[in-house]
C-alpha cells in the first residue's frame, strides 16, 4: 500500500523554480532572444559575455571568473572564452608578470552584441507579466532578490 505524499510548498516552490529554468532554455525562449546569425548565437556566448561585463569593473574576468559564473571547468570555461575571443567580443591580454594568466575584457562589438541581448531579454520579461500590477512586479522582484542571494550563499558553502 502507498501512502499518501501531500506535497509541501517548498516541492511546490521547486517545481515552480524548475519550470521556469525549463521554459528560458527552450529553444523557442532563446530564439527570441537570440540572433542565430549575429555575434550572439548561442547561450555559451551570452554567460561568457555576462561573466566578463559583470567582472569588467574589478579590471576585467579572469577564465576562472568566467567559469565560475557559468558554472563549469575551468577547461570547459577555457573553450568558450577562446570562441568569444576568435568572434572579436572579448579581448585577452595577458598579464605582464605571468603569462599564464590573462584578463578579458569586451570589446565595442561585444558591448554592444551584449546590450541588443540583454534589452532583447528585459522586453520579454516585460511582455510575459505585462498584464501584472506594479506592485506584484516589485514584490515579485523583491523576494526572487532575497531568494537568489540565499542560493548563492548556499552554493557557497
Amino acid at each position: 500500500m502507498h501512502a499518501f505524499v501531500s506535497v509541501s510548498r517548498y516541492d511546490r516552490l521547486d517545481d515552480l523554480l524548475t519550470r521556469i529554468a525549463v521554459a528560458r532554455q527552450r529553444p523557442s525562449w532563446r530564439d527570441r532572444i537570440l540572433d542565430r546569425t549575429g555575434p550572439v548565437a548561442n547561450a555559451s556566448t551570452l554567460r561568457v559575455l555576462r561573466a566578463v561585463e559583470q567582472s569588467h569593473p574589478a579590471g576585467g574576468a579572469s577564465i576562472g571568473d568566467v567559469a565560475e559564473f557559468m558554472a563549469v571547468e575551468h577547461s570547459t570555461a577555457s573553450r568558450s572564452v577562446g570562441a568569444v575571443v576568435a568572434a572579436g567580443l572579448v579581448e585577452k591580454a595577458f598579464a605582464a608578470e605571468d603569462q599564464r594568466r590573462c584578463t578579458l575584457v569586451l570589446t565595442d562589438a561585444g558591448r554592444r552584441a551584449l546590450e541588443t541581448v540583454t534589452e532583447r531579454r528585459r522586453e520579454l520579461v516585460a511582455e510575459t507579466i505585462a498584464d501584472w500590477p506594479d506592485a506584484n512586479v516589485d514584490t515579485l522582484v523583491d523576494l526572487l532578490d532575497r531568494l537568489a542571494e540565499r542560493f548563492e550563499r548556499a552554493a557557497a558553502r
